[in-house]
């Protein structure tokens, strides 16, 4: 009975499944994503054959950590160490992709063994600008041994491919060290060394020895280092986070279908109950009938699941970030959702319909709403909508929470923009400038002397550089760091409120909300990557992120990032403000090698941004397809339900294009609710952001008005598509038979 009376209703029963199945699908796609970024990172540093990993003390992250290469030649040395073996990573830009991951390696050391070539040959020692690239960037590139690859403006040979087995290292490439370290101009670096034991018992010996000899490094067990890091559990939460929105969506659209179904056979139920049966047999019925739509809807969001992250796998653009890892724990994470969806959406209906009076119910007219239907004011369309309070709130609750998650995501974008254009120039500069082609912010480096040249142009007026880190602390767990000149005008941003500004070595300045949670004064002190800085101000700029990190001098900055004479951001101030797009025009064409955009547009031209507008785009996209889905679910459920009356207004007289305007009126009417519903929701989500000590300061959203209206029209929209093909269904029905429908 519970598969015949689903496939009754084919279409309500389709609709339903695929709004289930998006919600398990982006389950399954986001965390098979997020595993396999999460197993990738730490296959690079487990799947060596080292037994310890060495890397920067309070780094954030293995990409951030700096590390002298000679460093290693003193590892090798200590007693109980058998081989040591350096590696340099980072992304790069190549054939227009912005995330190319590229793994930098001496040929001559024990850790690039692991990639096992199985086209061409490997690395040697004498290999300059060649490179080997793994299997899945091989067959996304469409490249083999022989071919070559652009890598921002250099040609790479193609000499070998490999596999390593880790979808991480397979979208990427491997140079020779020195080759990436001039990629990404850290000469004598390397991230982390790879620590090979003659016997694997003297770990703890050799990690204690290490520790004692490079008091600035840290040491841990190969299989443990990744999963230590700030990145792998970002990564794992922010997938289960956007999936949790399209879980909730979907689980409204459920709720809704299920609740439709028992709109719909009140009749139906009333004579079941008429010839004996019992309410815990109607509630089981209707919530096996739930679970069942949602067991199905499993298994279709599980395909659509896996093949969304093949497609995604499969595109240059997303080939390096979006190499899934499924395992058997991952789809039944997904299934007992899918479950909960079901048993969750089915229990408010089922209840209902188990509470059923017989005779009330055998004597429901569904055009009527019921016996003793009320009426509302506000025309017929505000009637029609209020004859089913819990199916137009449903509906209205999944529209609104579509619309929250773009407006709390945009909301948060508009306020990254923001904060990253200050903490480029801070206002002081009328252009601002980074290195040309970087993939993301962090591999910004930009010569000194390129700032000398540019401010030898009799237009420009002054030029300061900056740079921008960020360490783990023993005061906290990740403390921004930007580092200026102490005699440069960009430094002015910060503007004093308590002590002084910075005038010597091993001082900061401290931002009031950072002062503020940690309980620091001015005249006290904090540890910086191991060293102590005393405090000798407080600042005040008005952007939170600034506001909870720490100042220090440009040349100290440097030598904490591993980056001497150079800096991540150009703040360029003209003479005449007026000259600016001429200067703007100069400056591209002699410097090639920089990225320069006005300060009030240099937030888009960044490509972390872009990057994160994408994802939200990616993310409104799903949330808007299960919403609208939902939606459309919903409408056609109320056309289902009215036939008869709908028959009864056709045969008074109505035409088909007035039937057809009275069901878009009343979807776009829901539409507009859910969205001013969403606006207000999405907005509360920014606020509980703002709760998060220190953290809500740092990704305070901005709602602008725009972002507001385009909320607002998105629902309208949403609502004028979703009802499209049900209000054409209903203008299209026979007046008789729509009047003979049970």
């Amino acid at each position: 009975m519970i598969l015949r009376n689903l496939w009754r209703r084919k279409t309500r029963t389709i609709l339903t499944l695929v709004a289930v199945g998006l919600g398990v699908a982006s389950i399954v796609a986001f965390v098979a994503i997020g595993n396999g970024l999460v197993s990738g990172y730490t296959e690079v540093f487990s799947g060596s054959g080292a037994d310890l990993v060495v890397s920067q003390a309070n780094a954030m992250d293995p990409s951030t950590s700096v590390v002298d290469e000679s460093v290693g030649d003193e590892v090798a040395n200590l007693p109980g160490v058998k081989r040591v073996s350096g590696m340099l990573f980072g992304a790069v830009t190549s054939e227009g992709v912005p995330y190319f991951y590229v793994f930098g390696y001496n040929p001559d050391q024990f850790a690039i063994e692991r990639f096992k070539i199985i086209e061409g040959e490997g690395l040697t020692s004498r290999s300059r600008h060649e490179i080997i690239i793994g299997k899945i960037a091989s067959d996304v590139f469409n490249r083999g041994a022989g071919d070559s690859i652009r890598i921002y403006d250099s040609a790479y040979r193609i000499v070998g491919i490999y596999e390593t087995g880790a979808n991480f290292e397979d979208a990427g490439g491997v140079v020779t060290l020195g080759d990436v370290q001039a990629m990404l101009k850290k000469p004598h670096q390397v991230n982390v060394l790879h620590v090979q034991l003659k016997q694997v018992e003297d770990a703890d010996e050799v990690t204690e020895r290490i520790e004692r000899r490079f008091p600035d490094l840290s040491v841990a067990r190969s299989g443990e280092f990744a999963s230590q890091e700030l990145l792998t559990q970002t990564v794992g939460g922010f997938a289960w986070g956007i999936s949790f929105i399209a879980i909730l969506i979907g689980g409204v659209g459920m709720m809704n279908a299920a609740l439709m179904s028992v709109y719909e056979r009140t009749r139906e139920i009333g004579l079941l109950r008429a010839l004996g049966w019992r309410r815990g047999r109607v509630l089981r019925m209707i919530l096996m009938e739930s679970i069942a739509l949602s067991l199905m809807g499993g298994i279709v969001g599980a395909a659509l699941g896996v093949a969304m992250v093949k497609l995604f796998g499969s595109m240059p653009a997303t080939a390096g970030l979006m190499q899934g890892k499924f395992s058997l724990n991952l789809f039944v994470q997904a299934f007992l959702v899918a479950l909960g969806l079901g048993a969750i959406g089915g229990l408010y209906p089922a209840w209902r319909a188990s509470q059923l009076d017989p005779l009330l119910a055998m004597q429901y007219d569904a055009d009527r709403g019921g016996s003793g239907s009320r009426r509302w004011p506000g025309g017929m369309i505000v009637r029609n909508l209020m004859r089913r309070r819990a199916r137009s709130v449903l509906t209205i609750v999944g529209i609104g929470v579509a619309i929250a998650a773009i407006v709390a995501l945009s909301g948060l974008a508009e306020g990254m923009g923001e904060q990253m254009t200050a903490l480029g120039g801070g206002g002081q500069a009328d252009l601002l400038a980074v290195e040309a082609n970087i993939s993301d912010m962090q591999y910004s480096s930009i010569d000194e002397r390129v700032a000398k040249r540019i401010a030898t142009i009799p237009e420009v007026k002054s030029v300061s550089g900056s740079i921008f880190s960020a360490v783990a602390s023993e005061d906290f767990p990740m403390l921004i760091i930007s580092g200026y000149n102490p005699h440069e005008d960009a430094i002015n941003h910060f503007r004093i409120v308590e002590g002084e500004g910075l005038s010597a070595n091993r001082q900061t300045i401290m931002g009031r909300l950072l002062a503020d949670s940690l309980n620091k004064e001015v005249g006290e002190t904090i540890n910086i990557a191991g060293s102590r800085y005393r405090i000798v101000g407080i600042f005040e700029t008005g952007v939170p992120f600034e506001d909870i990190g720490i100042v220090i001098s440009l040349r100290e900055a440097q030598t904490l990032a591993g980056r001497p004479r150079q800096v991540s951001f150009l703040g360029i101030r003209l003479r005449d403000p007026r000259q600016v797009d001429a200067v703007l025009a100069e400056l591209e064409e002699r410097f090639p090698e920089i990225s320069v955009s006005k300060t009030a547009e240099f937030a888009e031209s960044l490509p972390d941004l872009r990057t994160m507008d994408a994802m939200i785009g990616a993310i409104s996209f799903l949330a808007v397809l299960v919403g609208g889905i939902g939606m459309m679910n919903t409408v056609f459920m109320s056309v289902f339900e009215r036939t008869r009356e709908i028959g009864v207004l056709r045969a008074l007289g109505w035409r088909r294009t007035r039937v057809l305007g009275m069901i878009v009126r009343e979807a776009i009417l829901l539409g507009g609710l859910g969205g001013l519903a969403g606006i207000v929701l999405g907005i509360g989500l920014g606020r509980l952001l703002l709760m998060i000590p220190l953290v809500g300061a740092m990704l305070e959203p901005r709602y602008s008005p725009e972002l507001m209206l385009r909320a607002l029209v998105l629902a309208l929209v949403l609502g004028a598509i979703a009802s499209l093909y049900p209000a054409w269904w209903a203008s299209r029905l026979d007046p008789l038979e729509a009047l003979r429908y049970e």
